[in-house]
């Protein structure tokens, strides 16, 4: 009984592993590095309150609370920022700039290229 016990939060912890990986690597591509790196805080407070709720309050301190409630805080005031407009970095990799397009030719001459 105890095998079965252990084989299934074996595989439990693995599929959560491989859900977590395929979570990030959808991520990756769909949000801004500074979104990527909140969802990662998230991820890492969620850890840690799933851990003592699950494992007891021994290492719950009143410093690690307050700096879960900060980082929360913190992320919850970057997604009100970023769902404004012009709030959140917007880069288009697909579309080239006016610039990039108009000097797609020769590059511009300089005054150090007119000394030569």
């Amino acid at each position: 009984m105890y095998m079965f016990i252990y084989r299934f939060f074996i595989v439990l912890s693995c599929s959560i592993v491989v859900g977590t990986n395929l979570s990030q690597f959808i991520c990756i591509g769909r949000f801004t590095a500074v979104s990527f790196q909140v969802l990662g805080h998230m991820k890492t407070i969620l850890v840690l309150i799933l851990g003592f709720i699950f494992f007891g309050k021994d290492g719950l301190k009143w410093h690690v609370i307050l700096g879960m409630v900060i980082a929360i805080v913190g992320m919850i005031w970057y997604g009100n920022a970023s769902s404004k407009s012009g709030g959140k970095e917007r880069c288009n990799l697909s579309m080239p700039s006016k610039n990039a397009q108009k000097n797609a030719g020769l590059p511009e001459s300089t005054e150090s290229d007119e000394k030569v």
